[in-house]
């Protein structure tokens, strides 16, 4: 008996050795679909500004171009979050004056724009609500603070001030239109970078993790 026969008998259909290769095979395909998960993840925008944004010094702030500024910005203030256990409420009014208002406009930004101050008012993005408005006072847009503002007593009864604040959440869009909260903020972030840039830490202050 031969070795050539044993192995082409224990690789035929039914032999033990063909379920091996099939086996071997579908875990080879598990581990591509996972590495292909992995890297997908690892090279989405989101996680390629983290990387690139991570530490922000004074120079990188200024070679930044104004169409990625914000986006800059947030993805250095969520590099500061506990990696286990992110909690941007808790951590981004501890940062400088500036951070918070350009994290507040620019999630405020994002979540009225693909949807409404129900679905708004319903996500913990609600918590950034007054530091929002606060934060587009900041920024020149009163307009939009003031929507923002009478809006939020209303999420008390959503579905009997529907109509209400469907009128506000169409003021408000008509407000960044005239306003744009988000081209005052990279203007901001130009006139005061310094409250944009990382400082180390020196005794007495803050972590750089909340700076």
């Amino acid at each position: 008996m031969t070795v050539q026969w044993i192995t082409a008998n224990f690789f035929s259909p039914g032999e033990p050795g063909y379920y091996l290769l099939i086996f071997a095979f579908m875990a080879g395909l598990v581990i591509l679909f996972i590495w292909s998960n992995h890297r997908n993840k690892d090279n989405s925008r989101a996680a390629q500004l983290g990387w690139r944004y991570k530490e922000m010094d004074e120079e990188k702030l200024a070679s930044v171009p104004d169409d990625e500024l914000v986006d800059a910005v947030v993805a250095n203030i969520l590099e500061k979050l506990d990696k286990r256990h992110p909690n941007p409420y808790r951590d981004v009014p501890l940062m400088s004056r500036g951070r918070c208002a350009v994290y507040s406009v620019w999630i405020t930004c994002r979540e009225l724009d693909e949807g409404s101050f129900e679905e708004y008012f319903a996500s913990p993005s609600l918590k950034f609500c007054d530091l929002a408005a606060d934060g587009l006072e900041l920024m020149n847009a009163p307009l939009c603070a003031k929507a923002l503002r009478e809006a939020a007593p209303l999420s008390a009864d959503m579905e009997g001030n529907a109509d209400r604040l469907a009128e506000l959440h169409a003021d408000f869009v008509e407000a960044v239109e005239v306003e744009q909260p988000l081209q005052a903020c990279v203007e901001y972030i130009r006139s005061n970078p310094e409250e944009f840039i990382d400082q180390p830490q020196e005794e007495g202050q803050l972590p750089p993790t909340l700076r």
